[in-house]
């Protein structure tokens, strides 16, 4: 008669990476109503590529741009939208009511930083080691968690101001988890 040996369980420890993949930004529409002298709001800030949609909320009234970009025109408007893709500053003004204080302006800052992404994951003697990709000189704050039941859940790991776009990061305690979920924060 043969013995079948008993199969041993095995325990397998998963890391998983958060973030582990690129984040497409995409561009935002902002709203901006006018009326009886106002442009509400009057001045808003936006990023390159952004829309930014016009609405008439009462009366005859124009969205003028006053520094070469002409905006929505000359023209008395019920609604009108721009999308700026450079940065600058664009004022604008209703034609009919700019001596009232009907102006605005609208502010195009740059592209915020890319997120940052985590790669080449891989267990080292022992420790989860992976590289985090971020602009150069961009604090990263590593965190894990064993779930995601919360923002209390994530750990801060480490601290990280790379010189370059590129850092390692060794988690040496990752064997102690069945699971464990790391992102990278970036204040």
């Amino acid at each position: 008669m043969k013995l079948l040996k008993k199969a041993r369980p095995v325990v397998a420890v998963t890391a998983i990476l958060g973030l582990a993949w690129p984040v497409t930004t995409f561009a935002a529409t902002n709203y901006v109503a006018f009326g009886n002298f106002f442009f509400r709001p009057s001045d808003l800030t936006i990023h390159a590529g952004d829309t930014v949609i016009w609405t008439n909320a009462g009366g005859t009234h124009t969205v003028t741009g006053m520094a070469g970009d002409t905006l929505c025109g000359p023209s008395a408007v019920n609604a009108c939208t721009d999308t700026f893709t450079a940065t600058g500053v664009f004022p604008y003004e209703c034609l009919f009511h700019a001596s009232f204080g009907m102006t605005g302006v609208v502010r195009v800052v740059g592209l915020p930083p890319s997120p940052a992404i985590l790669t080449n994951a891989m267990w080292t003697n022992g420790d989860f080691v992976f590289r985090v990709l971020s602009a150069p000189s961009q604090t990263n704050i590593v965190q894990a968690a064993t779930n995601l039941g919360g923002a209390a859940n994530w750990v801060s790991l480490e601290t990280n101001v790379p010189a370059t776009n590129v850092f390692l990061f060794s988690d040496t305690n990752a064997s102690l988890f069945r699971l464990r979920l790391y992102r990278v924060v970036q204040p």
